[in-house]
């Protein structure tokens, strides 16, 4: 699999409508054989800047990703219902940062996290840059030490990616069941010392890192009210 991953600036109080579109872009995506949205996450504010929407896709190889660059930027095989979309998402977007990336071999692909049933109202969402050329190195770490860790506290990974167009920038996403599962992770994680935190935890692979939590849209499959 391939993912491109969006973290979008919100103009003024649009953040709602905004995700909203994206989930109807989705539909359409999905239909089209473009992409497939895995998440649309807004920021809580007091976590990291806001206001911002996530979003992340899924594509399913490189070649996958060429086909729908094509639909982008190749005239006879545009995608007649991007420019009105593009149009009508400026009135809420600003700009934002977009990510190509590459899944660890332990990451979930859409389908895997859709019959795991998953429910999560907040997720945990962590951008780290490791020492140059330890990317792989830190894969290792995060499935043999903090996946156990993580998982030991009852967070579910949503998945863990790397930015091969970005040098050593690894993206990892968890899941919790609720906002008191979540502070009571953290909290426990300070009491022990780890001030930054399980998701962060410190390694000599580890150059920086930042962290912020995620409420997504009703319409996401993991959304918990949208229980079958």
């Amino acid at each position: 699999m391939l993912y491109l991953h969006e973290i979008i600036d919100i103009v003024g109080t649009g953040q709602e409508k905004y995700m909203q579109a994206v989930v109807e872009r989705g539909r359409h995506s999905q239909g089209e054989g473009i992409s497939r949205l895995v998440g649309c996450w807004k920021v809580i504010g007091s976590t990291n800047r806001w206001p911002r929407v996530v979003n992340l896709w899924e594509m399913d190889s490189w070649g996958h990703w060429a086909q729908t660059l094509e639909r982008q930027f190749v005239p006879e095989k545009k995608d007649a219902a991007l420019a009105p979309w593009w149009a009508k998402a400026t009135e809420w977007r600003s700009g934002g940062f977009d990510r190509i990336l590459e899944p660890a071999e332990f990451s979930p692909t859409r389908a895997e996290l859709l019959r795991s049933g998953l429910r999560s109202w907040v997720c945990i969402h962590s951008i780290a840059r490791t020492r140059p050329g330890t990317s792989s190195e830190y894969f290792q770490f995060l499935s043999s030490q903090v996946l156990p860790a993580a998982e030991a506290e009852g967070l579910k990974l949503f998945g863990a990616y790397r930015a091969p167009m970005r040098s050593d920038e690894i993206i990892v996403i968890w899941a919790a069941e609720d906002f008191r599962h979540a502070c009571g992770v953290f909290e426990a994680a300070s009491r022990n010392g780890n001030a930054k935190g399980f998701a962060n935890l410190d390694t000599e692979l580890l150059i920086e890192s930042e962290t912020m939590w995620l409420v997504p849209s009703g319409e996401c499959f993991f959304y918990p009210q949208n229980q079958s």
